[in-house]
């Protein structure tokens, strides 16, 4: 074969590279000037050898894959810490409707996130020796408080001579405070089973708490795809402030059965790029 229509082939090669995006092409041992070229490898868009400006080490080596905008603090997830410090962005977004929400007297304030092991949730200006209490609908109905026992408890379970009739159909209930935690599970007959002690990992600093739940420890079948949530704090004389959503009743001492009305419903729980914690308040 005369060089100029190997050349010719190579360059052949080379295009057929171009055309089809940017993949590598090995192109067999090769007989050039008398010297031998052993599976040369040739880049779409560039070539094999460090030349006047370009890189040797990215010749080398495949390009890293580029990770999604970060930029909203979502993407890529890094899991909060829990020590009992909320730091800037650790949540995600820190702007109501979004991975924070302030209460409705505007210093008790809320942070979540997840990831697929485990839900994080941060409460800050609310002491750490009075318990946050919150329940989860791992299976949100059409309908939140239709269906039947089956599907969740619409009855709050009696915590600190608080309890609540609930918007949702609650599957799970976390009471935490730092000497003390527990989770308890719907029973399917209209309230909740024996308790899980120590179910959470707890931090507390000053005014600030952070708690990690396993999803195993609230669903059976892990990190649900979608789920609804409400909650709130309250002292051991059912003073109950920092209610999510701030709709509902509180910053005073409630009745039992004091009625919830409003929850926030989580339709996509991918971690990270899902639907934002606070961002969907209902009704």
């Amino acid at each position: 074969m005369r060089l100029p229509t190997l050349f010719g082939l190579i360059v052949v090669v080379a295009a057929a590279a171009c055309a089809e995006g940017e993949k590598d092409y090995v192109v067999p041992s090769l007989v050039l000037d008398g010297g031998r070229r052993d599976g040369a490898t040739f880049e779409a868009g560039g070539g094999d050898d460090a030349g006047p400006g370009d890189d040797a080490a990215s010749d080398a080596a495949p390009d890293a894959p580029k990770l999604p905008d970060a930029s909203d603090g979502s993407v890529p997830f890094v899991p909060p810490t829990v020590d009992g410090v909320v730091n800037a962005g650790e949540y995600g977004v820190h702007t109501n409707g979004m991975n924070q929400q302030v209460s409705d007297v505007g210093t008790t304030t809320w942070y979540m996130t997840w990831d697929d092991a485990k839900l994080y949730i941060a409460v800050t200006n609310a002491a750490v020796a009075e318990a946050l209490v919150l329940y989860v609908d791992t299976a949100p109905l059409a309908v939140s408080n239709g269906g039947t026992n089956a599907d969740g408890t619409l009855a709050g379970y009696t915590y600190d001579g608080t309890s609540v009739t609930l918007p949702i159909r609650a599957d799970f209930a976390l009471y935490a405070k730092s000497t003390y935690n527990e989770g308890r599970k719907a029973d399917g007959a209209g309230s909740f089973g024996a308790p899980t002690v120590s179910v959470a990992t707890f931090a507390g600093t000053g005014t600030t708490r952070e708690i990690a739940i396993p999803w195993t420890a609230i669903s059976a079948g892990g990190r649900p795809a979608k789920f609804s949530f409400t909650g709130y704090l309250t002292s051991s004389t059912a003073f109950v402030y920092g209610e999510m959503p701030p709709a509902n009743p509180g910053n005073a001492v409630l009745a039992a059965a004091a009625p919830f009305t409003s929850y926030y419903k989580v339709d996509n729980a991918t971690p990270g790029t899902g639907t934002k914690p606070f961002s969907t308040p209902l009704p």
